[in-house]
């Protein structure tokens, strides 16, 4: 008996049909029989669901036998498994159009044996369709419990997709969403290889999870039984999966806040609950503070583009980079590079990856903090933190900054509690600062950037998007006007500390 159910063929063999003809149609024998009913009317267009075995004395359309033509086309439209006729009655011979009909659609015929009643058939046919129907039903049940067992076992999604592949006697595999490879059978070679692959969604909580793929070009009854069982089991499994997942990162997450707010713990329990929750504490971390004033809204590109270069990165870091939100900012730690010091060139691939972005979002900034210990990693987190407060002050256009650049400004920053800057910056500025209030113009800015390029014309022109005659310019009337003078190294760093300090004063 075949699995994916009763056939025409099957059905032949029984004993009250032993004597029964195939008249036309052989090559459809192997059609599933779902149903059997019989026609003594002329109309069954509303009645036909599929697979029907339809029996008939052909008695409604005895006076047009070109409706028995039609009715074949009707039935092969419809899907039906046979038509069989009991023709010594009301049907002498069988009209030829309708035989070949039948051979063109692969539909069927059968000529009933004289002298059988037609609940001598339906019986014996409705009893080998509900054995049939009892017995996937056991199977499936046995299917089921084989590997919800597996699942509550704890067997591992891996055993689970091994049986399944057993079950099948096929290949599969099990995708996350994102397409990656979770699990898959020992006999899984390249996908792209294979030429008649299935597949089907996993959802958990009406969410796609993931995709059940199998390499099999048919599939019977029973195949189609475990793989519906094998979808909902999967579920199960994925769920269960994330689940773990969403309450690791939860703990992980309320662990880092807790490192970033330099609330103090025991070194021992920092290194043991780092190690439980995936933050290697024999390694160095740096942290990296992302900023914007309305784009980091679930939902937005700026997010969705954000979550996917801190994937690619994870990737080359081995899955140790970690996030937090924090309202519209977006703090990343990450696993630092086995460097011994923590530069720029160190952080290449998050610059290659950002640049971008920040050149696309106005409003985007990143700071960088230096490497730190897993339990140091809030002095890491204040150095990104100032790095991006500083470095805005000093140059709003540069977007990303990195601690080292700032570092003498925050230290400067530190002594200024204890040291008043505002005789200094009003005796060696205040001219250019009250210049540049009554005339609108830039002195003080122009000033900055020109110390800040170590003198050089051409690069205080680029940053401040002018032509370097006009560079030139300024700095003569700067001269004049404030009767500056920049010939030490001395007078250089005490002008370009006090344009800092009224900058950030000013910010």
């Amino acid at each position: 008996m075949n699995q994916s159910g009763i056939t025409v063929n099957d059905l032949l063999r029984l004993p009250v049909l032993k004597d029964a003809k195939v008249i036309s149609g052989r090559e459809g024998l192997n059609r599933n029989v779902q149903n059997i009913d019989i026609m003594e009317v002329p109309d069954i267009d509303g009645w036909l669901r599929g697979g029907e075995l339809l029996l008939t004395t052909a008695y409604s359309i005895r006076h047009d036998l070109s409706l028995l033509t039609k009715l074949v086309e009707k039935l092969a439209q419809a899907n039906a498994a046979a038509l069989a006729i009991k023709p010594e009655r009301y049907l002498h011979e069988m009209p030829k159009e309708m035989m070949e009909v039948s051979n063109k659609y692969n539909l069927p015929i059968i000529q009933l044996p004289v002298g059988v009643p037609y609940i001598d058939i339906t019986n014996a046919v409705m009893e080998q369709i509900v054995n049939k129907h009892a017995a996937l039903l056991r199977r499936s049940e046995e299917i089921y419990k084989k590997l919800t067992t597996l699942v509550l076992e704890n067997s591992g999604i891996q055993t689970v997709a091994d049986n399944v592949s057993q079950m099948i006697e096929a290949p599969i595999i099990l995708l996350d969403k994102a397409g990656k490879k979770i699990v898959c059978s020992p006999m899984v070679g390249r996908m792209n290889e294979y030429t008649h692959i299935k597949q089907w969604d996993i959802t958990v909580d009406k969410e796609r999870v993931g995709k059940f793929l199998i390499e099999k070009e048919h599939l019977d009854e029973m195949d189609k039984i475990c793989v519906e069982q094998a979808r909902l089991v999967f579920s199960l499994e994925l769920m269960r999966r994330k689940t773990a997942m969403d309450t690791e990162n939860h703990l992980r997450g309320n662990f880092i806040e807790e490192l970033l707010a330099g609330i103090f713990l025991p070194q021992e329990e920092v290194v043991n609950k780092g190690r439980q929750l995936g933050l290697d504490p024999e390694i160095m971390w740096e942290i990296i503070v992302m900023e914007s004033a309305n784009l980091m809204e679930e939902g937005s590109p700026l997010l969705h583009e954000l979550s996917s270069v801190i994937e690619s990165v994870n990737l080359a870091h081995a899955n140790k980079v970690y996030t937090q939100k924090q309202g519209n900012r977006l703090v990343i730690l990450s696993a630092a590079p086995y460097q011994p010091i923590m530069t720029k060139e160190t952080n290449q691939l998050w610059m290659e990856k950002l640049i971008p972005l920040i050149k696309k979002y106005t409003d985007f900034q990143v700071g960088f903090g230096g490497r730190a210990l897993l339990w140091e990693i809030h002095l890491s987190y204040l150095e990104a933190r100032n790095s991006l407060l500083i470095g805005l002050s000093l140059n709003k256009g540069k977007k990303m900054y990195f601690y080292e650049d700032i570092e003498l400004f925050k230290l400067l920053l530190d002594s200024s509690d204890y040291v008043n800057m505002d005789p200094v910056i009003e005796r060696k500025i205040g001219k250019l600062i009250q210049y540049d209030k009554e005339n609108d113009s830039d002195l003080v800015k122009t000033l900055f950037y020109y110390l800040t390029s170590n003198g050089s014309l051409k690069e205080t022109a680029n940053q401040l998007y002018i032509h370097r005659n006009s560079v030139k310019y300024r700095i003569d009337r700067i001269k004049e006007i404030a009767d500056i003078k920049l010939d030490t190294f001395q007078e250089k760093v005490l002008y370009y500390c006090c344009i800092f300090f009224h900058n950030f004063k000013g910010s």
